[in-house]
């Protein structure tokens, strides 16, 4: 230690003498005993933190006394988390292997605190930076590859991304899967990001997370966090260049405007891809292309140790030609397998449409700590307008049914408030309350063509075709929900969790249906049924979430857990139909009872984790025809289910450089009660299988990374499969068992990264997407053929 440093260190003792605060100070060496410069240093679930200078010494000042988590990372090398009590001294020191050798500790914020992701007694799944860029994640939709029994697929059009976990899955734009992006909640499938990028890490969470995280969560939460502005200024620049003409850029970078008190970070990104799906009828074969661009700002305060403040805000507009669906009415999962055994990636409309989505998110956190508790504010912003030109609605070659020119807009303003204990007690706890408001505007019409005249009882009735059935909707939402949660370690080895939420909801919906023929908005014809109507309709729902569950510690490597869990999804009011008494559909819950095992090598080179569940899902709302005799659509509890099924797994590092992955899930899901009548009658599907949900699925994935001399080479191997499935309570429409296998390979020199990459490359002919209406139409949409490219990264 230089005599500069002692002298810093006797003078920052002494200041801390005086303020009543505490000095933590250490040295971060590699295997050899060498310093490291430029690692971070953290106290969880605070934004203090430090960064080792050129000796490997970092220093802390802190108001916390007590136990705290102490985390140390650097790039390249395993991060540590250490459990330090500042009552017992102050010199804390660390050893650092690389990443190569060992797993490192992987820190999440799954329970609305920082913890280790081998003591959180959940069915978590988490990847950081590193490996969001090996799985090549950048959008929603590929997300299924990080956890078993929680899979992706692309809708084609990025409106419904589709998300299911364990049996539980839904086609409409209300999530069954909650998704938070900074800790904020995205309340429509519309609203998620379509692009990710600069993303420090992505959590997956499954089974119901309704005591923490509230609403459209029965089937889990994902959470994205981004990276955060910091006292170093870093950036990198990315272009890329694949098949389908898909151009990538992206950028971000970020630093101190004030140093050790106000940072920022800017970053942007661009990704464009032609269409895969050709339309003979037209003659076109750009079905399916999409074009996004965002940015990003976000900006952190620290004006003193106690309080961190915290402004973050994004723009994405998005495009895509879409949708592609295969059948439609009156089709049979047959006729559907037919056209993609004989000719592939071929649809016949007679018109095709273009969806754009604006959206915009706004938050301010604000947190506030003492030695005794913290309060966080996170006060958020939404708005989003998707716009639907012209699409396709019969799926035919015919001049049937096409969806004209739609809009809608939804400004979302909420806030959570929480307050927690601090550092690592025996008894943990933390409260909190959730208010919000969403404001919905629709305007839909539906054309209904010429060709329909073919079908016309009388010459009349013909003359009245095309025509266009309007619908403007005007909702309200409001909601406000109180929660809580506590650990408890009853022994050093045993710990009790308990958590409970009440949420209430209330709905307020206007609809007036119109009808227009040749501009004229007053048409009416009754013998057609198109007459003029519109109701006013309020609902409110109440719903209590509990949860319990243990927590035992057989080693310092060991636990075993157990949790029992209820998830729920509020009702609503269908904007689809015009008719009252049909509009109101009921909340939809589930009960879900885990047990499970997560376990890490002594020498932290392997772990294992194995989940089994069963979940009994009742009121399940299915979108369906809710009228056969006026053709209406819309959400009802038609559906209960059972499911079950084990996850396990697993991570090693086989030698040095080469790690492994291997997750692997069983899932039965049966459907104990599903009765519907529809155009055919009634349907009973009790004792099917529910949709999305293949018996088998996982991944397996290799990982190799070392030096050459004066490159760095990482090649990164992951195949996704996944056995039969339906994709309809009718188990009409059935994928068959497939697998995708992905590849990238990196090579780094300085400060550059060269890297070739390759998706779906046995080029396997599948449907990612599709859905049933009740028995009358059946819809698929095909996946992405193989496609490779390149890219160029600058690190600075």
């Amino acid at each position: 230690m230089t005599n500069k440093t002692i002298c810093i260190t006797i003078f920052c003792l002494l200041n801390l003498i005086v303020n009543g605060q505490n000095l933590i100070t250490g040295s971060i060496t590699d295997q050899q005993g060498e310093p490291i410069s430029g690692v971070t240093v953290k106290i969880l679930n605070t934004e203090i933190g430090s960064i080792t200078d050129a000796e490997g010494r970092y220093e802390i000042t802190t108001i916390f006394e007590g136990i705290q988590s102490l985390e140390a990372s650097f790039l390249g090398y395993a991060t540590q988390v250490k459990e330090i009590d500042l009552s017992q001294g102050n010199e804390f020191n660390f050893q650092l292997k690389e990443s190569t050798l060992e797993l490192g500790t992987i820190v999440v914020s799954a329970t609305k605190k920082e913890e280790e992701i081998q003591k959180i007694p959940i069915a978590i799944s988490s990847v950081d930076a590193a490996s969001v860029e090996a799985l090549q994640i950048d959008n929603i939709n590929q997300i299924g590859r990080i956890a078993p029994n929680f899979k992706t697929y692309d809708d084609g059009g990025g409106t419904f991304p589709m998300i299911a976990s364990r049996g539980i899955f839904t086609i409409d734009e209300s999530p069954i899967v909650g998704i938070y992006v900074d800790d904020v909640p995205q309340f429509f499938t519309y609203s998620f990001p379509a692009l990710l990028d600069d993303v420090e890490r992505i959590e997956v969470l499954r089974g119901p997370q309704g005591t923490l995280y509230g609403r459209n969560t029965l089937g889990g939460a994902i959470n994205i966090i981004t990276k955060k502005p910091s006292n170093q200024g870093k950036g990198y620049i990315s272009a890329g260049y694949g098949s389908l003409n898909q151009t990538d850029f992206s950028a971000g970078y970020g630093g101190p405007l004030v140093d050790n008190k106000l940072f920022f970070r800017l970053s942007g990104g661009y990704q464009s891809r032609d269409g895969y799906i050709n339309n003979v009828t037209l003659e076109t074969n750009n079905l399916l292309s999409r074009r996004v661009i965002n940015g990003n700002i976000r900006l952190s305060y620290l004006p003193s140790d106690k309080i961190a403040v915290t402004f973050n805000s994004s723009l994405e507009d998005r495009e895509s030609d879409a949708y592609a669906l295969l059948g439609g009415f009156g089709a049979t999962g047959a006729v559907i397998d037919s056209l993609k055994e004989n000719a592939p990636y071929e649809v016949a409309f007679n018109t095709q449409g273009v969806y754009k989505n604006l959206a915009s998110n706004n938050a301010l956190k604000i947190a506030y700590s003492t030695d005794k508790f913290s309060i966080k504010s996170v006060t958020a912003l939404q708005s989003n307008k998707n716009e639907r030109t012209g699409d396709e609605f019969d799926f035919t070659p015919f001049d049937l049914s096409e969806v004209g020119d739609t809009e809608r807009t939804d400004l979302t303003i909420s806030e959570e408030l929480r307050i927690s204990s601090v550092g690592e007690n025996s008894f943990n706890w933390l409260g909190g309350i959730f208010l919000y408001r969403v404001n919905t505007d629709v305007f839909s019409p539906t054309i209904s063509g010429a060709d329909n005249a073919f079908f016309a009882a009388s010459p009349e009735d013909a003359m009245q075709y095309p025509y266009s059935t309007i619908d403007e909707t005007d909702q309200q939402q409001s909601g406000i929900a109180i929660f809580g949660n506590i650990d408890w370690a009853i022994t050093d080895k045993l710990k009790f969790i308990a958590g409970l939420r009440y949420e209430r909801e209330v709905f307020d919906t206007e609809l007036a249906r119109f009808y227009e023929q040749n501009g004229n908005t007053n048409y009416s014809y009754p013998p057609l049924g198109l007459i003029p109507q519109d109701f006013d309709a309020d609902a409110s729902f109440e719903a209590v979430s509990p949860k319990i569950g243990l927590a035992y510690d057989f080693s310092e490597n060991a636990m075993l857990w157990a949790n029992l869990a209820r998830g729920y999804r509020p009702g609503g009011i269908n904007s689809f139909t015009a008719d009252k008494d049909a509009a109101e559909f009921d909340p939809e819950s589930s009960w879900n009872y885990e047990l499970g095992i997560k376990s890490k090598s002594a020498n932290n080179r392997g772990k294992l984790n194995l989940t089994g569940f069963y979940i009994n899902y009742t009121d399940q709302q299915l979108f369906t025809i809710i009228d056969p005799t006026t053709f209406n659509f819309g959400r009802d509890n038609i559906g209960q289910s059972e499911s079950y099924g084990l996850e396990l797994e697993t991570e090693w590092i086989l030698t040095n450089g080469f790690k492994a992955i291997v997750n692997i899930a069983y899932l039965e899901t049966e459907i104990t009660d599903y009765q519907v009548f529809s155009f055919v009658g009634e349907l009973d599907n009790n004792g099917n299988t529910q949709a999305y949900s293949p018996q088998w699925n996982g991944n397996i994935g290799l990982n190799y990374d070392n030096n050459l001399g004066n490159l760095r080479l990482n090649v990164n191997l992951d195949y996704q499969f996944q056995s039969d499935m339906f994709f309809d309570a009718e188990n009409a429409l059935e994928q068959e068992a497939y697998g995708l296998l992905n590849a990238r390979i990196v090579l780094g020199y300085q400060q550059f990264d060269l890297s070739f990459w390759g998706q779906n490359l046995t080029d396997e002919v599948y449907f990612s997407y599709g859905y049933g209406v009740g028995g009358g139409a059946l819809l698929a949409s095909y996946g992405l053929p193989r496609t490779v490219g390149t890219s160029l990264t600058f690190k600075f």
